[in-house]
């Protein structure tokens, strides 16, 4: 089931949780960064996303696989969705201010693999 928000239904964001996988348009996009309508990986929390009227924190989505080491790939699960969670382009976007498709929710264990690799990114950086 998708559901289409378009900006008459901006406050519909307040229903969107950790894990859900949207549908939304992530131009305009720099160098390497991915762009266009593609899905996205929410990785912010509802009480954060409405205390900032509809900023969510989003992690893009390609339909090309890879081993590298910030990617999660989600071909294994029967979900709607296939492709790499890129773990290393996150975006934050304003919902109040885009429309967006919810498609699905993520299954558990892709969350935890994301959530490992995003500690491991950033306990680096705090490290150094």
């Amino acid at each position: 089931m998708v559901i289409v928000m378009d900006n008459q239904d901006k406050d519909n964001y307040n229903n969107l949780e950790f894990g859900d996988i949207i549908k939304i348009n992530f131009s305009l996009p720099k160098g390497h960064e991915q762009g266009g309508y593609r899905p996205g990986l929410i990785i912010s929390d509802p009480v954060t996303q409405k205390e900032l009227n509809g900023i969510v924190t989003v992690v893009p989505i390609t339909n090309s696989t890879s081993s590298f080491f910030t990617r999660v790939n989600l071909d294994k699960y029967n979900g709607q969705i296939k492709g790499d969670i890129l773990m290393d382009q996150i975006k934050v976007l304003d919902l109040s201010e885009r429309s967006y498709e919810f498609i699905e929710k993520a299954p558990k264990e892709v969350l935890s693999k994301c959530n490992i690799i995003f500690n491991a990114i950033y306990e680096k950086m705090l490290s150094s």
